[in-house]
């Protein structure tokens, strides 16, 4: 079994990019981050026994995560957020910004529910298979594809929202 500095190092971005996915804030996904590698780096002998520790450190900053957007002060800091990007979205910098696709869409994920959120951040970026999307996020492998469809669909009708709008 590989050291957990060598299993954290291999799976640090991954953990970071689904926290940022979820919490949408760069801070605040740092700190999911470090929760949980300083959670598992005290838990570290059992990690290093489990068969998948990289599912395991990932369900965790998924836990994580959904703590934090419980947690009264990110809603908070998210709706700031939100309010000073609506007023800067004018600009011609903000206007080239949004006209990059991935951007684009990472952002329209934040709209859409924490669940099909990670679950949709794990299969399409991570690339992650159904299986391991359901260890990692204690989903059953049925609800990790139906919120998938659903997270798509959602996606899919916030574009073409947003396409009508434009004309």
């Amino acid at each position: 079994m590989p050291p957990f500095t060598t299993i954290a190092a291999s799976v640090r971005d991954r953990l970071y990019r689904l926290a940022l996915r979820m919490v949408g804030d760069d801070g605040e996904a740092e700190d999911v981050v470090q929760e949980v590698l300083l959670s598992g780096w005290q838990r570290r002998r059992e990690i290093e026994a489990l068969d998948n520790p990289p599912a395991w450190l990932l369900k965790m900053t998924h836990n994580r995560a959904i703590d934090r957007l419980r947690s009264r002060r990110v809603r908070t800091t998210n709706e700031r957020a939100a309010a000073v990007a609506d007023q800067t979205s004018r600009t011609p910098h903000c206007l080239a910004e949004s006209a990059d696709t991935l951007g684009h869409i990472h952002r329209l994920m934040q709209q859409l529910p924490a669940d099909q959120r990670s679950v949709l951040q794990l299969r399409e970026v991570e690339g992650l298979p159904y299986r391991e999307i359901a260890e990692t996020t204690g989903l059953t492998v049925d609800q990790v594809k139906v919120y998938l469809h659903r997270g798509r669909g959602k996606l899919r009708q916030l574009l073409l929202h947003e396409q009508i709008v434009e004309r």
